[in-house]
This record gives structure tokens, C-alpha cells and sequence, in this order.
């Protein structure tokens, strides 16, 4: 199982490999599963200066499972709950009870 600071690791990676975007993840927005971290993030810049024309737009939180080190991006369309529901509905309920009964660590 990985722990968080793993999971942060891999999603700053895929940040780092988009390219031109100079980008970190927003840690107080973090959203701590038993399966699994999704992480937000926004342009360096516009965390420091908070001016709205730095904003990334688009930028689609990216999950991380716990278990296997799966990632996947999340959209942007629908409320970040519909998003894990439906990747809840993906793992089996064997899985998930077992995950439930594991502590949700965040660091």
C-alpha cells in the first residue's frame, strides 16, 4: 500500500509532466479516502499572487489508489462525489470493506 507522501509524489510527477505548467499541489485541499488521495493543484503563481488572470483552468484533480498506485484524472464537470462514486463502483466490495475498516492517514 502506498502511504500519502508516495501518492504525492506520483501526483506531482504527473503535474511536472504536462509540460510548460509550473504547478503544486494545494495540500489543505487534499480529499483523504480509504482507497485512495485526490489531489488538487494550481499555478505556483497564482497561489503566491492570488491575481485571478494566473488561474490554470481545466486543471482535473488527480486520484491516486492506495492500493495498487493507480492514477487517474478526474473531470472537471461534475461534483468531485460523483467522481468517487463511480470509481468506488470499479473496485470490488471485498476491497472496499476491507479498505473501510483501514485508517484514512493523510500523512
Amino acid at each position: 500500500m502506498l502511504t500519502y507522501s508516495k501518492a504525492k509524489l506520483l501526483a506531482e510527477t504527473r503535474i511536472e509532466l504536462m509540460g510548460d505548467v509550473d504547478a503544486e499541489i494545494i495540500d489543505e485541499e487534499t480529499i483523504a479516502k480509504p482507497y485512495g488521495w485526490v489531489f488538487f493543484y494550481q499555478s505556483t503563481e497564482f497561489l503566491r499572487t492570488k491575481e485571478s488572470g494566473k488561474q490554470l483552468a481545466g486543471n482535473c484533480p488527480i486520484f491516486i489508489d492506495r492500493v495498487n498506485g493507480e492514477l487517474r484524472i478526474f473531470g472537471t464537470a461534475r461534483p468531485i462525489e460523483y467522481y468517487l462514486k463511480e470509481y468506488e463502483s470499479s473496485i470490488s466490495e471485498a476491497r472496499l470493506e476491507m479498505l473501510r475498516s483501514s485508517p484514512v492517514i493523510k500523512t
